[in-house]
């Protein structure tokens, strides 16, 4: 099946930026945190961030000096927190169909406000794809009749830039295990290109063929706990 999927990335620059756990305390969700809107209804499940790890930079790329401390609010109370200063934040991700048109993802951008800090928005990069991959509910089904207890398949993924790649990869992943939660089973994904020579030789050896840069290794278990190459 064609998924269609919107890519966007977005450069902020902060003029004071503080250690807010809006940010911080989750970075792999901090995104999806941002989007949220009272104004504006979303699946928030369909937006995969792509950047796992928040690193701020200066004008030249490199990591910034603290610049002091300083009081700063958070859920309501005073605290003290160090900040950088004129510190720029990159971030990527995907939206696989959350219901906000690229319009809103602008839009939300655009408030230049993240909790109580200020930012500039200095690039808003969008780019719209249509990815071919195996279809959601038919793939979990012939692993779940598959399973006794686990089976393995390999998927093959059209051959994207890894930003890409790595974000319809987390489509996938999140998609079959909200369906493998609701039987109490559990999905594992293993990224051919991720794996040390010996893990992804085991792999092709069980499955008697070789792997490329764009397979990905999808397991399910029947039984309790995490699955084991």
């Amino acid at each position: 099946m064609v998924v269609e999927a919107d890519f966007y990335r977005v450069r902020l620059r902060f003029k004071r930026l503080y250690a807010d756990p809006m940010i911080f305390e989750d970075q792999k969700n901090a995104v999806r945190q941002f989007l949220k809107s009272p104004h504006l209804a979303s699946n928030q499940v369909a937006i995969y961030q792509i950047t796992d790890d928040i690193s701020p930079s200066d004008n030249v790329g490199k990591s910034p000096d603290i610049a002091g401390t300083a009081r700063y609010i958070h859920r309501g109370r005073v605290v003290r927190s160090e900040y950088l200063e004129n510190a720029n934040v990159t971030l990527e991700y995907a939206d696989f169909g959350s219901g906000l048109s690229p319009d809103d993802h602008q839009r939300l951008w655009k408030r230049q406000k993240w909790g109580r800090m200020n930012f500039d928005l200095e690039e808003f990069h969008h780019e719209h794809l249509k990815i071919e991959m195996p279809a959601v509910p038919e793939l979990y089904e012939m692993l779940r009749s598959r399973a006794d207890p686990t089976t393995l398949v390999d998927v093959e993924l059209p051959e994207l830039s890894d930003n890409f790649f790595r974000s319809a990869v987390g489509y996938l992943e999140i998609r079959l295990k909200q369906l493998a939660e609701l039987e109490h089973q559990m999905i594992d994904i293993y990224v051919a290109r991720d794996l040390l020579p010996e893990e992804k030789a085991a792999l092709e050896k069980r499955l008697t063929r070789p792997s490329t840069q764009s397979t990905i290794y999808i397991m399910l278990s029947k039984s309790e706990g995490t699955a084991h190459l």
